[in-house]
Formats: C-alpha cells, sequence, structure tokens
C-alpha cells in the first residue's frame, strides 16, 4: 500500500431550514392539511348530498302513505254508500207501491231495520214528485226537491246523489236512488238519506292518526261537508290538485301543495270524491334531525378519524424525521435548544434526501477514518519490522551468549506484535482473527527455530475459527511467544525433536480457551520465576484471562479468556 493517503473532500451538510428548489415552498405539513381540508370537504359535500337524498326518498315514501291513507278512506265511505245503494236496490225490486201507501210505509219501515245505521230515512217518490210512504210519517205528501230522485227518473237507474241539506233536521245528507218502473214506464223512486254524521261513524277506523289531518266530503257540484278533523270549510283547492286529480293515473288520486299543506284528493264514488289535507312538514322530509344526524355523525367520525392519522403521521413520522435530520446534520451530533422551535422543510422527500445524503457523508467519513487506521496499522507493522532489522543486526555485534538470547526474545516479540498490526491492516474494522494470526504465528516460530540452528522441533496448531478485538490478541501474541519460545528452547533439550501444539476453541460469548502443550521433557522450575513468566502474568492480567498449567508428560499451559459482559459482540 503506497504511505501518502489520498483524503476525500466530503460534501457540506446542507443547512438547516434552508430551502432549496420549487418542492420546498409547501411543507408536508402544509400538504396534510390541505388534503385534509380538501378530503374534509368531500366528505361533507357527500354527506349533504346523502341527507338530501335521503330527504327526497322519505318525501316519495310519505307522499305514497298519504295517498294510500286518502284512498282507503275515500274507498270506506264509497263502500258506505253502496251499501246503501243496494239496500234501495233490492227494496225497489220488491216494488213497495204494488199493495198500496200501507203496506207501503210497513214494507220501508222493515227494510230500514235491516240497513245500516248511516241510512237515516227511506222514501218512496211517486212519478207526480210527491212522498206517497216513508219511513217518516211527517214526510207524506210533500214534494220531493232532491235532485237524486230527479236524476234517478230520468236516468232509469240507480244514482248516488250529491250533498244537500236534509229537510228533517239530521244535518247534510247524501241521497241514495233507484227508480220502480212498471210496463216500460216510470212509476216511482226509491230514495234513502244517508247522514254524514253516520259517514263519519263508518270510517273513524280507518282514520290515520296525524295530526293536523283534515278530511273534506266533495260533491261534483264542489259542495263540500268536514270528515274528519276541525269542521272548517273546504280551502279553494289549486289547479294543480284538479289537473292531477283528472289526469289519468294508476292511482285515481291527485297531490298539490298550497299554503303549507298537501292536498290528496281520491274518488269515492262517481259522484263523490274525498280531500284530504296534511301538514307539510309530515309529509316533506326536508332535513329533520333523523334524516340529517345519521350521514353528519358518519362524516364526524370520518374526519376525526382521518384527523387522527393526518396527527399520527406528522407526530411520529415527520417529526422523528425532522428532528434526526436535524440531528445528523448538527457538527456535533446533537440538537441545539434553539433548533427544536426552529421551522425546518417538513416535505417528506427532501427529508428522506437530505437523510441520504448525510448518512452518504457519515459513511465516507467512517471510511476515511477505518483507512487512516488502517494506514496508522501499516506504519506500526513497518516500523516494528524496522526495529526488529535493528535488533538483528545489533545482535551480530554481541559475543555474549545472555545478550544474544535477550536480543533474540525481544525481537521474537516484535515479531509478534507486527503480526497482529499486520491483520488489523488486512482487517476490515477493530478486530483480529485471532486464528489466522496464531497459525502465521506458528510457521514464523518453526522457520526462527530452524534459522536459529536449535533443535528442529514441529509447530503444530488446531484452531477454530474466532475474532477478537485487536488488544486483545496483540497479548495473546506475546503469551503464546514466551510459551513457545521456552517449549522450543528447553522442553527438547538433551533429547531428538518434538513438537509443539496450539490448540485454540471458542468458550462462553465470544471468549475462548489456548492451549500451548509439548511433549518434550518439561520446563524447568526456575523458569517459572522467569521474566518471560513474569511478562506472560501481566499480560494475562491485563485482559482479565486466566492460565492454568496442565499435569502431564511435557508442559502444557491453559489460557482461559472471557469478555466482559460490555465488551462482548452484540448478537
Amino acid at each position: 500500500m503506497p504511505e501518502g493517503l489520498h483524503i476525500a473532500h466530503l460534501p457540506p451538510a446542507p443547512a438547516i431550514g434552508a430551502e432549496s428548489g420549487p418542492a420546498a415552498r409547501w411543507t408536508f405539513s402544509q400538504r396534510l392539511a390541505l388534503v385534509y381540508g380538501a378530503v374534509s370537504l368531500v366528505i361533507l359535500l357527500g354527506a349533504g348530498a346523502f341527507t338530501w337524498w335521503q330527504a327526497e326518498t322519505l318525501s316519495a315514501r310519505n307522499e305514497d302513505l298519504a295517498i294510500a291513507e286518502t284512498r282507503r278512506l275515500a274507498e270506506r265511505v264509497g263502500s258506505a254508500l253502496e251499501q246503501a245503494r243496494q239496500g234501495v236496490s233490492i227494496l225497489a225490486v220488491a216494488d213497495p207501491m204494488a199493495n198500496g201507501p200501507g203496506a207501503c210505509s210497513a214494507l220501508l219501515n222493515a227494510a230500514h231495520l235491516t240497513m245500516e245505521a248511516l241510512v237515516r230515512h227511506l222514501f218512496v217518490v211517486d212519478a207526480q214528485h210527491s212522498v206517497t210512504c216513508s219511513t217518516l210519517p211527517s214526510m207524506v205528501g210533500r214534494q220531493a226537491t232532491q235532485g237524486v230522485s230527479r236524476t234517478a227518473e230520468l236516468t232509469g237507474r240507480p244514482v248516488t246523489g250529491a250533498l244537500v241539506p236534509s229537510s228533517f233536521g239530521a244535518g247534510q245528507v247524501i241521497g241514495v236512488a233507484h227508480p220502480i218502473r212498471r210496463n216500460g214506464r216510470h212509476d216511482a223512486v226509491v230514495v234513502a238519506a244517508v247522514t254524514v254524521e253516520g259517514l263519519r261513524e263508518a270510517i273513524a277506523r280507518y282514520v290515520p292518526a296525524r295530526d293536523g289531518l283534515r278530511v273534506w266530503l266533495l260533491d261534483s257540484a264542489e259542495a263540500s261537508v268536514g270528515l274528519v278533523g276541525t269542521p272548517d270549510s273546504l280551502p279553494v283547492l289549486p289547479d294543480a290538485l284538479r289537473a292531477s286529480f283528472n289526469a289519468p293515473t294508476p292511482e285515481d288520486a291527485g297531490i298539490a301543495a298550497a299554503a303549507g299543506h298537501v292536498l290528496i284528493q281520491a274518488r269515492a264514488t262517481d259522484d263523490l270524491s274525498l280531500v284530504a289535507s296534511f301538514p307539510e312538514s309530515a309529509i316533506r322530509a326536508g332535513a329533520p334531525l333523523e334524516v340529517a344526524l345519521p350521514p353528519l355523525l358518519l362524516a364526524l367520525v370520518l374526519l376525526a378519524g382521518m384527523g387522527a392519522l393526518f396527527w399520527s403521521v406528522q407526530r411520529f413520522v415527520v417529526a422523528p424525521l425532522e428532528a434526526a435530520t436535524r440531528r445528523l446534520e448538527a457538527p456535533d451530533g446533537t440538537l441545539p435548544a434553539e433548533a427544536a422551535d426552529r421551522e425546518a422543510p417538513s416535505d417528506v422527500a427532501d427529508l428522506i434526501r437530505r437523510l441520504g445524503a448525510t448518512r452518504a457523508t457519515r459513511d465516507e467519513a467512517i471510511h476515511l477514518r477505518d483507512l487512516l487506521l488502517r494506514e496508522a496499522h501499516h506504519r506500526i507493522k513497518n516500523h516494528l519490522a524496522l526495529v526488529t532489522s535493528f535488533l538483528r543486526l545489533q545482535e551480530r555485534q554481541l559475543s555474549d551468549h545472555a545478550a544474544l538470547q535477550a536480543l533474540r526474545t525481544a525481537q521474537g516479540r516484535m515479531v509478534a506484535i507486527g503480526m497482529t498490526y499486520e491483520l488489523l491492516h488486512d482487517g476490515p474494522g477493530q478486530r483480529v482473527a485471532l486464528d489466522t494470526m496464531l497459525s502465521r504465528f506458528a510457521r514464523a516460530l518453526e522457520a526462527r527455530d530452524v534459522t536459529e540452528g536449535a533443535t528442529a522441533a514441529r509447530v503444530e496448531t488446531d484452531l477454530a475459527a474466532l475474532e477478537v478485538p485487536a488488544d486483545v490478541a496483540v497479548k495473546i501474541a506475546l503469551v503464546v511467544n514466551e510459551l513457545a519460545t521456552n517449549a522450543l528452547k528447553y522442553a527438547f533439550a538433551g533429547r531428538g525433536p518434538g513438537t509443539v501444539r496450539i490448540t485454540l476453541r471458542p468458550a462462553g460469548e465470544g471468549g475462548f480457551t489456548l492451549r500451548v502443550a509439548d511433549d518434550g521433557n518439561g520446563m524447568p522450575d526456575e523458569l517459572r520465576r522467569g521474566l518471560g513468566m513474569t511478562v506472560v502474568d501481566s499480560l494475562l492480567r491485563g485482559i482479565d484471562a486466566t492460565l492454568e498449567r496442565e499435569p502431564g508428560p511435557g508442559t502444557a499451559f491453559l489460557i482461559t479468556w472471557l469478555p466482559r459482559p460490555s465488551a462482548r459482540p452484540a448478537s
């Protein structure tokens, strides 16, 4: 590797709160507020449209119900009048005039008892329009002025007449007539007087329970009488109601609104119809509380949910991104107190871009730091190699055996440290592959033993792959250097070549056991108190490792190292 360094120029971090480009005009918070407002408007418009549609649907349903109720009342009135007409027709077929006036009155009284209560009296009007017999004796001999008898005489068919005032104190009545013909000529007319009061009682059970409901009976001459509600006179019917009633519709009814009321007209008979008046508030739903409340509550729930969602995005996504960006852009990695209140760009894309740029800058800085550290390790290794060369040169100038041994021991220690820094230079970080270092160190020991003319012992290894911190690797290399050097020097004295075996095994979480053993004569006791073992004990205490001598033949040392809890690598 070249000695010189190429320093990378780091791009400056963008200033906090700086705006760049058109995208910075709108912050993310402002965009969230805009989206929330737009969605809220859509929800409110949708709720309003739904309320209007539901009100129109309810109004149409209420109109249909009101028309159906009016038609039922009209059908009930028509049914009551039809029953009276059938009774009169049966009486006319019996020809009450056939046996004289006395028999006629008896027949009318007997028939009246079988008819509905709404039929107040029965009359027989002769061809001279005079009452011949009646259930009311005071009416006999009077002239019949009711148009219903004239109509039956002229048409020759049963007639349900119009509203006329009663001549016997029963208020307004409805005449029902049936002609009697003898030998093809008109002979008489049977007339029944149906009272309006009787009609009220007949339809009372069918009147719907509606506040403000009023019903009138209307004849073809537009005479009217109240059947339900206050006895007010019938208001002037609007032209829209007439047009709707006269139009050919399946309902046979008309409907129109006037003066805050909805008027409905339904046909009861050919000559009579019913007009019902409902308060418009009961028909037109508009936007009452029961119609508007459900969509309004739904809209409020949706708005509250969206507001909570947008607030969560701002609070738990955008705000942390802003804080992380400002913290990363700060020179010392901390967020100043005044920066917390400063407005910064909140656009997520801008934040991600700035975070990416800051991370790239930090990654480049870390890479530069590792580069400088590797360069420092390389320089230290070169310096140690230079010192070792100086020691070798100095060794040639000495003849004293003790001094030579001391220089060679120092050289071994320099080589052990140098190998560690060589691995640090080649490796990616602050940890060293201990197995690789011990393998290289074993080959170096074996080669150095041969070059120094000593007994050619073999150095064997059995190493498990393991990484340890650099400071631990340096001290372990020095310890192995001391133990293996002593074994090579003293374990095989006076005998043939032997073997020094180095065994490495993992232990605990990130720790290891290291065994250095020989098959020689054993290390003399005086060496256990020498400088080398003192150095070994000091180095092992520095890394909290233990040293244990095993019994044997030969000499065997077991080193155990377990990392401190804070120093253990994260799993």
